[in-house]
């Protein structure tokens, strides 16, 4: 998924939940930064303290990001969580929705919902448990279960946007001839991610269709109705949460059947991912999802975080940046990966360390 979806429908869904506006911004922008934190460092402070960052995001265009430990560290943990279903280690890594492990980790997640930097944790969880729906039967390793035969793929609605988003994946399918002509394919768009897909399973309103080269029938994809499942499953996540945090909440969440409608209509709307989020902010600003209380999406705080991290090396004492929001979200990806590859996984028969 997207910005539109992991920082405005997470802030939306999470507001509607009962989460009070400042948590919901620190859930919402964990969620947006796990795709935004794509470098990792060692800061080390003036009183012998150091931090090292965890990277959480990863971009095709480099070729560091796709190799087989990004895809260990990053892709697997954070953005293609394996179902671990299936008789092979392969099939056990290829992301499902609805699974087991998802459940695991949340439930994992929810009992730290006490600790400095829960509100980052939940949304490290919001991030993943989304990109499940949209992610699923793609796995984060390179796999022939990624394949898929290129001209299979077919949009079928909306028409309008098919040549549009015809054109935009074959420019990127054609601009790896260029950034990166010594990786093979195997590690880039052929067989890594859905990138054979392109951006195509993070697009709500799509409904579309592929063969996979690995296996005879086609797959049809009605995204609309992934995404709807996403946003109950964050919803639920953050209604738990609330539940344990009372003190980080407002007292009456709005039910979910109420806002179905709007979140439907949202995910039926064409648009690129900023127009999409604009129909995030424009409903909030309506009262379509807090029963008729207007509300503004604050902007997306990403850089500021970014910044804030390249500002700590010159901390004198290391004991002044643990109340820091960028710290606190460094603590919560290490805690998360390092849970979800040496105790979830392994517990399902996983081993990628």
């Amino acid at each position: 998924m997207q910005i539109d979806m992991h920082y405005y429908g997470t802030y939306t869904l999470a507001r509607a939940a009962g989460l009070n506006q400042e948590t919901a911004e620190l859930v919402a922008t964990a969620s947006q930064f796990v795709d935004d934190n794509v470098e990792s460092s060692s800061i080390c402070f003036a009183d012998g303290g150091q931090l090292n960052t965890t990277p959480t995001g990863h971009h095709f265009q480099q070729t560091a990001h796709c190799s087989t430990d990004a895809q260990r560290n990053i892709w697997i943990p954070f953005h293609f969580l394996p179902g671990a279903s299936g008789g092979t280690f392969t099939e056990r890594l290829i992301c499902k929705k609805n699974s087991a492990t998802t459940a695991e980790m949340a439930a994992h997640h929810l009992l730290l919902a006490d600790t400095t930097f829960a509100p980052m944790l939940i949304g490290i969880a919001a991030h993943v448990i989304a990109d499940t729906f949209s992610h699923h039967n793609f796995s984060g390793a390179s796999s022939q279960y990624n394949q898929i035969t290129q001209e299979t793929i077919a949009i079928h609605e909306p028409v309008t946007e098919v040549a549009t988003l015809d054109s935009e994946r074959a420019h990127f399918l054609d601009k790896f001839k260029y950034i990166q002509p010594d990786i093979q394919a195997a590690q880039t768009t052929a067989a890594l991610g859905h990138g054979a897909a392109t951006s195509f399973p993070d697009i709500p309103y799509l409904t579309w269709s592929y063969q996979p080269t690995a296996q005879g029938e086609k797959i049809r994809r009605h995204n609309p109705d992934d995404f709807m499942e996403a946003a109950e499953a964050l919803y639920s996540l953050f209604i738990q949460f609330a539940e344990r945090r009372p003190d980080l909440s407002d007292p009456h969440p709005v039910p979910f059947e109420k806002i179905q409608d709007s979140i439907a209509i949202i995910f039926a709307s064409p648009g690129n991912k900023h127009q999409r989020s604009g129909y995030w902010q424009l409903a909030m600003e309506q009262g379509a999802f807090l029963q008729g209380r207007q509300e503004e999406i604050p902007p997306y705080q990403g850089q500021m975080w970014k910044n804030r991290c390249e500002e700590l090396a010159s901390c004198p004492d290391c004991a002044l940046i643990t109340e820091l929001d960028i710290v606190k979200f460094y603590q919560a990806a290490s805690i998360h990966k390092t849970y979800v590859l040496q105790q979830l996984l392994p517990a399902h028969d996983i081993s990628v360390i």
